[in-house]
């Protein structure tokens, strides 16, 4: 009894999974894909008719079906284990049905007394293993050591008083206590609770014995950098900008000593920029406002910007510290809207907090605070993450973001699209731009420049080049001249699809740097899944969707929610605000960039009436593209239409990036791993030195079930990395909820350790003057953070992370007595 019900459940599976196969495989073939999908069903239905029929072709035909699939599969793997695994894994277990009792006794008398001879199956399944095996044991990608140059005859710097350690944001410590030799003696030593929930994405600041912290919505800390014993707190009551997963961020703060004959408060201060918009001054040494900085120790950063919506202007990043002055830039919000506030970049005395210089993109020339009546220029391309400084030079290196709206360009401006998504040079003093490079023109990617450009020398044909490395969303890493912005290496400009929108308007050609990218062209092979079901579900979404590349235009092809455009990177990166670290005696980058795309959709009010009540039901009542009325005419004044401020026309396309993931439920990503890199590249000679999966499946795995395999998948990382003088690389970041160290030159895995909760910020070090010791500070949210969003919470936030109340953590490391 028991082994028919078997052998009809297998019955109905082969039947089940076979005509899937056949019809979206079919479907699959007619656009130009695979004909694997389609073959495997035919053969699976041909394999169940003959178990109906009790005959032992059933297993011949299968066995059949494993040999192509183990050939088919080692061809599109190239024998990347993962790639290859999923490929067969599924086949191989439905195999195992064949060499059971069960289907025996369902063969019909005749067959009954003939032996099953299981090296049809065996066969398949040995060299499936051995495939698997010799694949597993490849290793990762290693090329060589890289330049090696003597130690520079300067004092050592042991404290980290910027966000990335120098002006120029290099985070390269220079400490070697820590080292490959020593590393594996590494403890924690102290742990400090913040009492502070929610995000915490803050690279903490070490000057004078005290570590400067700053928590969600502003509040600061400085604790002993010995023992973790706070020392002062100061909470501005800072009030969040919205309900976005940025509405409470602090990224960090800024440290400012003021002259030897400086007589007033607070000789030495810390500043951040908040979330309501202000920019304020703290005692480093009380937490005691600074009252006679600004008014009541702020400066109002809404002054000059006009009327805007709470959340359409506010602060993460820390403001950049140029001698006396202090910069801010600002995060606006970028999405589809017009009209919004201005992206103008100002500084102020970090003494006085008077007003210095402004650059307003949209006003050239004039570098004051805006005349009476007028406002500095709404919707100008922002600066929202950390700018970099070269005192030597006295050039401000600062990274613009796109204009909005997003997706589609066909109103911006001459001057937003001369200006964003480039590294502009601004002169310490004035403000004036002294030079500007562009890494993409037009951008309707949402590919602003997200991270700190990072100063490094680089040995060109025998010269040392002053360089400014610059990460962007796109993988690449754009290597300039910082004295005037020319290329180190070659930069070529090649051309790029073109778009079909009503009224755009894109470049026909981008840049494209020499040095090694990290995201590469996504093949249809490329596509994965945990089984043939969703492997094939994602190929046929993959060739629906409109793909050429990198700069595959945004598109409105469709219906509802149907093709749409890969962004491959999507707009999380390649690299985000965690930019990179350099070892900076050498000239080596080490980078840790994300492998994520997006899958976006443009559609126009016609298509979301047609749709009706299907749009409201995928997309929400209040979703922006259900409630947009495009043919609406345009408010004469705020007054009117307080959601649409300026006049012009209104967009007829509204996007949203959504995750590229599978559709069966299982939570995981529609290509292939890995889904982040660790790696090294040598900026003097262009070589990639060493590549390798970052992070594992120990936090992650299907169905958002976490599974505790420590399968090197390369897992999505917030953050970035922070190198040393002893020859490690550290990065805490990663959804596994571990740090680890890796040797800059080899990439072996030095040590780790298991944190409690996945990090969103970079490591940082410094060495005690008391006792000489070597720190590394990681920090670490509560509740922690998932990508893509919690399905339970529907936010960034893991709903599984321990809440206890006592805020996030500071965990410092150092080696053992």
């Amino acid at each position: 009894m028991i082994s028919r019900i078997a052998h009809w459940l297998m019955v109905v599976l082969f039947l089940l999974i076979g005509m899937f196969l056949t019809l979206a495989g079919g479907y699959l073939a007619f656009l130009g894909g695979s004909f694997y999908y389609v073959a495997a069903g035919i053969a699976l239905i041909a394999s169940a008719v003959y178990m109906i029929k009790g005959n032992t072709l059933a297993y011949k035909l299968y066995a059949g079906l494993l040999l192509v699939t183990l050939v088919w599969a080692t061809y599109e793997s190239d024998l990347y284990w993962l790639a290859f695994l999923p490929r067969v894994a599924t086949w191989l277990v439905l195999g195992l049905w064949f060499i059971t009792p069960w289907y025996r006794a369902s063969l019909k008398p005749a067959d009954m007394n003939r032996t099953v001879n299981r090296k049809w199956i065996a066969l398949p399944i040995g060299l499936s293993s051995a495939v698997l095996l010799l694949s597993i044991f490849q290793g990762y990608e290693q090329n060589g050591t890289g330049t090696m140059r003597p130690l520079p005859d300067t004092a050592d710097v042991t404290d980290w008083q910027n966000y990335g350690n120098t002006d120029g944001g290099s985070r390269f410590a220079q400490l070697e206590q820590i080292n490959t030799e020593t590393v594996g003696k590494l403890k924690e030593v102290w742990r400090y609770r913040t009492g502070v929930e929610k995000t915490f994405k803050m690279t903490p600041l070490q000057v004078n014995d005290l570590l400067y912290i700053c928590g969600a919505s502003n509040v600061l800390m400085a604790v002993n950098s010995d023992n973790g014993e706070e020392a002062w707190r100061y909470d501005p009551e800072a009030i969040p900008s919205g309900s976005n997963q940025y509405a409470e961020t602090c990224r960090g703060v800024s440290y400012h000593e003021a002259p030897t004959n400086y007589v007033g408060q607070c000789p030495t201060r810390i500043l951040v920029g908040t979330v309501d918009a202000r920019l304020i001054a703290v005692d480093a040494v009380t937490g005691a406002l600074c009252t006679d900085f600004g008014e009541n120790g702020a400066v109002d950063l809404t002054h000059g910007l006009g009327l805007h919506e709470l959340g359409e202007y506010y602060v993460t990043s820390p403001p950049l510290i140029a001698d006396d002055v202090a910069v801010v830039g600002g995060l606006v919000a970028d999405t589809q809207d017009l009209g919004l506030p201005s992206g103008v970049v100002r500084a102020f005395s970090a003494i006085t907090g008077e007003f210095v210089w402004a650059w307003d993109l949209g006003n050239p020339g004039y570098y004051g605070e805006p005349k009476e009546g007028e406002i500095y220029t709404p919707g100008t391309p922002n600066v929202w993450t950390i700018m970099s400084y070269d005192p030597e030079l006295d050039l401000i290196y600062a990274p613009t973001g796109n204009a909005s709206p997003d997706y589609w360009g066909g109103v911006r401006r001459d001057y937003d699209d001369g200006w964003s998504s480039a590294i502009v040079a601004l002169d310490g003093a004035s403000g004036v731009p002294r030079w500007k490079y562009q890494t993409v023109h037009h951008d309707v990617w949402d590919y602003d420049l997200p991270a700190q450009p990072v100063l490094v020398d680089v040995e060109r044909d025998g010269e040392m080049v002053p360089s400014v490395a610059v990460p962007t969303k796109m993988g690449d890493i754009f290597l300039l001249d910082r004295r005037d912005g020319t290329p180190v290496h070659p930069i070529e400009e090649r051309p790029v699809p073109q778009s079909e929108l009503y009224g755009e308007r894109l470049s026909a050609t981008q840049p494209f740097s020499p040095l090694p990218n990290f995201h590469p062209f996504r093949h249809e092979e490329d596509m994965w899944g945990l089984t043939p079901l969703d492997q094939l579900l994602c190929r046929v979404e993959y060739k629906i969707m409109n793909y050429e590349g990198m700069f595959t235009p945004p598109s409105a092809d469709g219906p509802l929610l149907i093709g749409g455009t890969m962004l491959a990177p999507g707009n999380f990166g390649g690299f985000n605000w965690g930019s990179v670290s350099v070892d900076a005696d050498n000239g080596l980058l080490v980078a840790a960039p994300q492998m994520l795309a997006h899958r976006l959709n443009m559609v126009t009010p016609e298509q979301v009436a047609k749709a009706g009540p299907i749009a409201q039901y995928l997309l929400g009542p209040n979703h922006p593209a259900v409630r947009m009325d495009l043919n609406a005419p345009m408010p004469e004044s705020r007054e009117a239409d307080p959601n649409d401020p300026y006049d012009h026309v209104r967009i007829k396309y509204y996007g949203w990036p959504e995750p590229f993931m599978s559709k069966l439920g299982t939570r995981v990503p529609c290509f292939e791993p890995p889904w982040a890199r660790i790696a090294v590249m040598d900026l003097n000679t262009k070589e990639l030195l060493w590549s390798r999966p970052l992070g594992s499946m120990q936090h992650t795995g299907p169905f958002g079930i976490r599974s505790g395999l420590p399968i090197e998948v390369g897992v999505a990382v917030r953050a970035g990395t922070l190198t040393t003088r002893g020859g490690l690389t550290f990065i805490s970041s990663t959804m596994d909820a571990t740090v680890r160290a890796y040797d800059v030159r080899t990439g072996e895995i030095k040590w780790h350790d298991t944190l409690p909760g996945h990090g969103q910020s970079t490591p940082m070090s410094y060495q005690s003057s008391k006792t000489g010791k070597q720190f590394i500070i990681v920090t670490v949210p509560n509740p922690s953070w998932t990508y893509p969003r919690d399905p339970e919470t529907n936010t960034y936030e893991d709903s599984r992370s321990p809440r206890d109340g006592k805020g996030g953590y500071v965990i410092a490391y150092a080696l053992e007595d």
